[in-house]
């Protein structure tokens, strides 16, 4: 976690080093953001007059304590990880936008769960010492077409910096789920399945997955 985080800074030492002492050639801009996709920054540069080109990366961990799933409490370590290439066009010259693209993710959750009084599991009801300890993963990785509309234009002529948002979907698989227990109760093994099935179905409608971000650019 640390090592990700770690990029941040020096990706924001950047921003403000460009500031200064840098002629302003109105053909490149860097960005800080955040969003669904995590904290991070893309570079911009012109195509055309109203077409931009953008490469960007995101990534952040966190944790959560506690998350009701299919009415079992699981603690969540969060990872997000992605990089993106988009083309922005400003369809009236003007700060709006229609994004299109691709976004490479590798985002997964960590599942963790040790109950403390009896849990229902598939289509019955486990003790605590039934079911020891839950374990699993919910992983998306894969290469997702995005659309989306936006606002900000990091390569005005009237403004080194600025603010930009971001709304759209990428179009990614389902994500996959895998769960397991280290209890040996008779029928455990297939009501994990079951669960593992149903944690699954809950989550399909995350291969539309949102994409969500606000950012502040520098022109240089």
């Amino acid at each position: 976690m640390k090592k990700k985080l770690n990029l941040l800074p020096l990706f924001f030492s950047f921003l403000l080093l460009a500031g200064t002492g840098c002629q302003d050639s109105g053909r490149f801009a860097v960005s800080g953001k955040g969003g669904t996709l995590g904290l991070g920054g893309d570079f911009t540069m012109g195509v055309t007059s109203n077409v931009n080109a953008r490469a960007g990366f995101n990534m952040l961990d966190i944790d959560f304590d506690e998350e009701e799933i299919d009415d079992v409490e699981y603690d969540l370590g969060v990872e997000l990880s992605s990089l993106s290439a988009l083309l922005d066009w400003h369809v009236f010259n003007n700060s709006f936008r229609i994004t299109g693209g691709l976004i490479s993710m590798d985002n997964s959750i960590n599942l963790d769960a040790r109950p403390t009084e009896s849990v229902e599991i598939g289509d019955n009801i486990y003790l605590p010492a039934d079911v020891g300890t839950l374990s699993g993963s919910v992983e998306f990785d894969n290469i997702a077409p995005y659309v989306g509309i936006g606002w900000g234009n990091p390569l005005t002529s009237n403004q080194r910096w600025g603010i930009t948002c971001d709304l759209g979907v990428a179009f990614t698989d389902s994500p996959d789920v895998a769960l397991s227990a280290t209890g040996l109760a008779a029928g455990l093994a297939a009501d994990i399945e079951k669960e593992r099935k149903e944690i699954e179905d809950d989550l399909d409608s995350l291969k539309f997955y949102p994409v969500i971000s606000f950012g502040l650019f520098y022109r240089f």
